[in-house]
């Protein structure tokens, strides 16, 4: 069913969206992606797994399950506790499979309610969402990590944060034993045709700056030109060992025709990435 059909206001908003993953140079990804929907709400969600090739895999998936299945709610704390139980879920597998002992994920999820055209995200970690708005950057999450900490505390500028030592090390994720919990925006925004998503893991964001990521975005026809060519810049831009690399974008669009790859799915066709 599409995004527009069956609107008790008849306004409801359209969406079209497309994600892609990359191994990068590893042998393995423990990046993965999910989009859920459940009536009038849907869920986009991505996720980097740590704690090696098994346990990191294995976190991010149980990240991406517990998206699928738990209720898609729009008010933040109810939101904020549905991460903290991912986490819960994720250190009891721990407790019951050692081997996994140190597996976390970063989680970021999008949620669009398409009848009160709102949106709300929460993230942990250092996967990001960005929100534009007539193609340009209007807000992006803020990483939970220590080199993030240093910035916005002023003792680090942005250049400096790009080859810092310790830039890859997390204040808080999911499974992990954080120093910060999960972050959802305080009450959902509003949101309206041709404002547009981006989720992405670091893998994505550590190769090119929010100008690029823009200026992608003002080039491309479509949602699928724009994830290609931000995952082809990636691979070009690369120096050095590659990480896994993930993006999902979301356009919203009052073009019923532009909703056909949203309507042909369902719950159970829900994609999220193992290996590739």
């Amino acid at each position: 069913m599409s995004q527009q059909e069956n609107s008790p206001s008849g306004s409801s908003l359209g969406l079209v969206h497309h994600s892609q993953t990359h191994k990068g140079d590893r042998s393995y990804n423990e990046d993965a992606y999910c989009h859920a929907r459940d009536k009038h709400i849907v869920s986009f969600a991505v996720a980097d797994g740590m704690g090696g090739a098994a346990g990191g895999l294995q976190a991010s998936h149980l990240a991406m399950q517990a998206v699928r299945t738990y209720p898609l709610t729009m008010v933040p704390e109810a939101f904020n506790d549905q991460l903290l139980a991912i986490s819960d879920m994720i250190q009891a597998e721990q407790l019951a499979n050692p081997k996994h002992g140190s597996m976390s994920t970063t989680v970021v999820e999008l949620r669009i309610d398409t009848y009160a055209q709102k949106a709300v995200w929460g993230h942990w970690g250092d996967s990001r969402v960005y929100w534009f708005r007539a193609k340009e950057l209007v807000s992006m999450t803020v990483d939970h990590s220590v080199v993030q900490s240093l910035v916005s505390a002023g003792l680090l500028s942005e250049e400096e944060a790009k080859t810092y030592p310790q830039r890859n090390i997390l204040l808080g994720a999911a499974g992990a034993n954080s120093e910060v919990g999960p972050e959802v925006l305080h009450q959902p925004i509003d949101i309206s045709t041709e404002d547009a998503f981006l989720l992405c893991t670091d893998g994505v964001w550590n190769c090119l700056s929010p100008d690029e990521i823009e200026q992608s975005l003002k080039q491309s026809p479509s949602v699928q030109d724009w994830i290609s060519d931000l995952m082809a810049r990636v691979e070009r831009s690369a120096q050095g060992p590659n990480d896994n690399f993930t993006a999902t974008g979301i356009w919203i669009t009052s073009d019923s025709e532009k909703t056909l790859l949203l309507k042909r799915e369902t719950r159970d066709d829900i994609a999220d990435s193992r290996t590739l």
